[in-house]
């Protein structure tokens, strides 16, 4: 029952928490995962690429140089905040339409602290189901005939 419980959570431990930071070099790496916000006219230009209204595009570098950025787009996100998945279709991105670029990086303090809740949940859940927390004996509490 506890290799069960521990092989369901296992997933949820590996997925992480993930911020976006600074990059730390001026041009991204190919194969860096990236979130790259539109400047207004970034916006106006592409929007027959990736959508009307769209401020940010998520994906992994396909190329980059000083004049646009090359993405296999995986996420976008509108003006209010709605957001859309996609295939890692490539969409290049003149440097001119870049308001900001931020890198996809783990958070450690987020991740530990996820562990730490989903590691304590299994803890309980386990002791409950070792006292028989969860088993279905006890006392008959509704109606019926004695």
């Amino acid at each position: 029952m506890r290799r069960r419980a521990l092989a369901r959570l296992a997933p949820l431990l590996l997925m992480g928490c993930y911020t976006y930071r600074p990059l730390p070099t001026p041009v991204p790496v190919a194969g860096m995962r990236v979130q790259v916000t539109l400047t207004d006219d970034g916006s106006d230009s592409l929007s027959s690429r990736i959508g009307p209204g769209i401020e940010q595009v998520a994906g992994d570098v396909l190329r980059a140089d000083t004049g646009a950025v090359t993405l296999a787009v995986r996420e976008i996100e509108n003006r209010r905040g709605e957001r859309d998945d996609w295939l890692g279709e490539a969409v290049v991105v003149p440097r001119r339409f870049v308001r900001d670029i931020q890198e996809r990086r783990m958070s450690v303090g987020g991740t530990g602290l996820l562990g730490g809740a989903i590691a304590a949940g299994l803890v309980a859940a386990t002791a409950a189901m070792g006292s028989g927390g969860f088993e279905g004996g006890g006392t008959n509490a509704g109606g019926g005939a004695r």
